[in-house]
């Protein structure tokens, strides 16, 4: 496999594993809301950088890493369940109590860029699933390990895939609090936030179901 289909491989699993719409890509839609593309960038990135720390793992140890990560059971989808329907009640109480005139108050939670990298990326990295899926991937694709520079390529595609499409979800939030009114940015959040608790609550019923 030459280093640029390496390339092209990566990014065509980067968009596979990112294009589904769920709580983190309704959350980073908030995030573009609430802090504009400049400052949502670091949390586009956190969830960038834990698909490509799976995506290594996988290529590296993934008939190893794959089952350990199986063996977590319902453990991670109940952490992240809950993390999620936490993080839904703080930007539910944030986006009521703030001043409708003002942008601020969108998203779950502050701090600065270090702060919402690390948040975004702990929830990311309480989803094993991505794991799974690129070991599963990587094992028909036995050519990734024919050199580090084709596995390296691989890995650079799905970094570059899943940030350029994070990006993108906390740009249409930045464009939507362009052009809508404050009070509408507040109906929003609040819309956004009650989508991202409904998918908490199902991720931890199904843990629990499944426990």
């Amino acid at each position: 496999m030459s280093l640029g289909i390496a390339f092209v491989s990566g990014i065509v699993a980067g968009l596979a594993i990112a294009l589904p719409l769920g709580a983190i890509g309704v959350l980073l839609v908030t995030e573009g809301m609430d802090r504009g593309v400049r400052r949502g960038l670091p949390a586009a990135l956190g969830v960038a950088t834990v698909d490509a720390l799976y995506c290594t793992a996988a290529i590296i140890a993934g008939s190893v890493v794959a089952p350990v990560t199986a063996q977590l059971g319902e453990w991670p989808r109940l952490v992240g369940g809950a993390a999620l329907v936490v993080l839904a009640i703080v930007g539910v109480r944030r986006a009521v109590v703030s001043d409708p005139d003002t942008a601020a108050g969108a998203s779950a939670g502050g701090g600065g860029p270090t702060r919402r990298f690390g948040l975004f990326f702990a929830l990311t990295l309480l989803n094993p699933a991505t794991v799974i899926y690129f070991a599963a991937l990587v094992s028909g694709l036995t050519a990734l390990r024919s050199s580090p520079g084709t596995a390296g390529m691989f890995v650079a595609g799905v970094a570059a895939a899943s940030f350029a499409w994070q990006a993108a979800l906390v740009a249409v939030g930045s464009a939507v609090r362009a052009r809508v009114s404050g009070r509408a940015r507040r109906v929003t959040a609040l819309a956004g936030n009650a989508v991202v608790g409904v998918l908490g609550v199902g991720l931890v019923v199904v843990a629990l179901g499944a426990g």
